[in-house]
């Protein structure tokens, strides 16, 4: 008979030794399947496998493997199967007890936690969902006033507009540091429901602030104020994230996802409410109509820019009083001014704050922070972290790639105002509601690589339908909505897949700042992917500004061709690193049982995405701070200062950055199957 050492395994042989039963007990604890107590008046645990070692064989030579290590395993094999496998020694209970034990400790990885699902619509949870409301109110509102105030009344360019909305959504690339200070520093023992509370509190104040402005308060300062605002609520978002991941951990696994989407949901609800309010209260003369004064008593403006924008033929019949009259762009008699809109979402915040602050959560202690950050990294280091952070950083920049001349292109070509852009957005939202709650029903257990499949070709047939409106088959302005709100419908498959897998991640007691980190590093790609949109039109001059576009000539529409290919190959490359994406929720908790580490891996995602993160701050602050200055350079997204400024630059930028996105997929994925060290398989 072989001896064995169990030097190094005393915690595991005590563990044991300490679990081992009587007859007595063991007679008790299968006696009916029901547990009873010892003479000593405690209720005993189940035994562990009595025995240590597992002899296998691996290609005729014998090992030994320590059968805590067995769960790693296949989860399916059924109790007959783990039966079987037992020693002969052992009699058919305590084969049982074995079998019984072996089963639920392979089927924990599932079950994050133990506790039971809770109740979203609870009176101790609902300020979770009341929250994400007020969020879809403030980032719906914020972004889609840009239109309107930007576009239409500003006349701002398109790369103004576009970084203005980055700016405005910059602090969603801060994400880490808000989880970090939820996490880290709890206040009176809370480390979430006070700093919602604070958050929205400072939302609150930096738009009664922007009311005190007045109506015409300067397009740069509302972009400004609005992006302060949009830090308090990001500070309350990512505190409420801690608390939907929380809850999401307690659900059934082929349950889990429906917080969620329902989150996201009721977000999309609220973004559909203020586009409502935005599409009544900015449709009227003194947004849509150029130079627009209500008081006849105010003589109409000299100003030559702002004439220049003014209906020719009202100017023509009413050189001097043209200025009272409600243009054709107008939709209805009457205006909301910006004051109050900033009030009116001020009211839904005070009103929330009663939900947020019966919130229920249990009191923690302050960790230390280098104890807290040594632990965190050791989640980063996870192979299960750091490759969905990897996927969604590459998937976003090559998904998020667009045609950056549409937008002037339908103004020109489909005389696209701000009417049918507020009923456009108000679609969009609408439908990825409808998206997102019938994957909810009918799709939380698919495969979310089969998802991002069919969600990213089918957005890809609806925008090649663009193709039409270029070469002028037919130039209508619904019909662009329609396609633009269909891509939309079948986009919400790509979000809630990327998504869903964030929850599987977070281990407990690091939901905030885990959900948080991968958020921001998705987060941190968006701008990059404005900017990359931008630089493309380096390479094709006649797109840059509205007056060549108009000229509708053979070669720009040829550009505009070549420009929407290109783009749309660049959105299907974003299919190369769907394997880094997990199928499903099993597949997710098994990589996380696995507990494979990387320091390298771990160490290459934060440069990355500090990388990132550094560059799209910079350069979203630089275009619409200096605006004026640097804005028309190529490699800002401009149309080039000089008719003989070089796209170099702008080449190289896009070019390392795209060699970044298919570098990193063909290292990790398709690398191994040509070295032989990973087989190829169709799934």
């Amino acid at each position: 008979m072989q001896n064995f050492s169990l030097a190094g395994c005393d915690e595991t042989a005590n563990d044991i030794l300490e679990n081992i039963p009587s007859d007595s007990e063991r007679r008790a604890a299968t006696d009916g399947g029901t547990r009873r107590r010892g003479a000593g008046g405690y209720s005993f645990r189940r035994p562990a496998p009595f025995r240590i070692f597992r002899r296998q064989v691996d290609g005729g030579a014998e090992s030994f493997e320590d059968d805590r290590s067995a769960s790693n395993g296949s989860v399916d094999t059924n109790l007959r199967t783990v039966m079987m496998s037992q020693s002969a020694g052992e009699d058919p209970e305590e084969r049982k007890i074995t079998a019984i034990d072996k089963q639920k400790k392979e089927g924990d990885i599932y079950n994050i936690s133990a506790e039971g699902d809770i109740n979203p619509l609870s009176n101790d949870y609902f300020g979770v969902v009341a929250n994400y409301f007020s969020v879809g109110l403030m980032m719906g509102g914020s972004t889609s006033l840009l239109y309107p105030v930007l576009i239409v009344k500003a006349g701002a360019t398109a790369s103004l507009m576009t970084a203005s909305y980055a700016v405005i959504m910059v602090f969603w690339s801060y994400k880490i540091v808000f989880g970090f200070l939820s996490d880290c520093f709890p206040i009176f023992g809370y480390k979430r429901k006070p700093y919602i509370v604070i958050g929205w509190l400072f939302c609150a104040a930096v738009l009664i602030a922007l009311a005190r402005e007045g109506n015409d308060v300067d397009p740069r300062n509302l972009v400004i104020m609005f992006a302060l605002a949009n830090l308090g609520y990001v500070w309350a978002d990512v505190a409420s994230d801690g608390f939907m991941v929380f809850i999401a951990h307690r659900e059934p696994i082929e349950k889990r996802g429906t917080m969620q989407t329902l989150v996201y949901s009721v977000s999309k609800l609220g973004q559909i409410a203020i586009n409502l309010l935005i599409l009544f209260g900015f449709s009227g003369p003194g947004m849509n109509c150029p130079g627009y004064q209500p008081d006849p008593s105010i003589p109409c403006t000299n100003n030559i820019y702002i004439i220049k924008r003014v209906d020719p033929e009202l100017y023509t019949n009413n050189p001097y009083s043209w200025c009272y009259e409600m243009c054709d762009d107008a939709t209805f008699e009457w205006d909301l001014s910006i004051p109050e809109f900033a009030i009116s979402i001020c009211f839904v915040i005070f009103a929330s704050i009663p939900l947020y602050l019966r919130l229920k959560e249990d009191k923690v202690q302050a960790e230390p922070r280098l104890e807290f950050l040594a632990k965190f990294w050791s989640q980063l280091k996870r192979k299960a972290a750091w490759q969905v952070i990897l996927y969604g950083m590459i998937s976003h920049i090559t998904f998020g790639v667009s045609n950056a001349a549409k937008m002037p292109a339908n103004y020109v070509w489909l005389d696209l105002h701000t009417f049918q852009h507020s009923i456009m957005v108000i679609f969009e939202k609408f439908f990825f509601f409808v998206g997102l709650n019938l994957v909810r029903k009918y799709a939380l257990n698919v495969s979310w690589r089969k998802q991002v499949l069919a969600g990213s070709l089918l957005v890809l047939v609806f925008n090649s339908l663009y193709f039409i409106i270029i070469f002028d088959v037919w130039r209508n302005s619904w019909f662009y909505i329609f396609t633009d709100v269909s891509a939309l419908f079948m986009y919400t498959l790509n979000f809630l897949a990327s998504h869903a897998c964030m929850v599987e991640v977070a281990e407990p007691g690091y939901e905030a700042i885990t959900y948080s980190l991968i958020t921001t590093a998705t987060n941190a790609v968006s701008p990059l992917s404005a900017v990359v949109s931008y630089q493309l039109l380096a390479f094709f001059p006649l797109l840059n500004d509205q007056e060549s576009i108009a000229t509708d000539t053979p070669e720009v529409r040829s550009q505009f061709a070549s420009l929407q290919a290109l783009v749309m190959l660049i959105n299907i490359s974003s299919l190369l690193s769907l394997p880094l994406l997990p199928r499903q929720k099993k597949e997710t908790r098994e990589m996380v049982a696995k507990g494979e580490i990387s320091s390298f891996w771990g160490s290459f995602v934060i440069l990355s995405a500090l990388t990132f993160l550094c560059y799209s701050t910079i350069v979203t602050f630089v275009t619409v701070k200096y605006h004026d200055v640097y804005g028309c350079m190529k490699v800002l997204g401009g149309g080039g200062c000089s008719a003989d400024e070089s796209s170099t630059m702008a080449l190289g930028l896009v070019s390392c950055i795209f060699l970044y996105c298919y570098g990193v997929s063909f290292y990790l994925t398709y690398l191994p199957i040509f070295t032989g060290e990973r087989s190829f398989s169709r799934s």
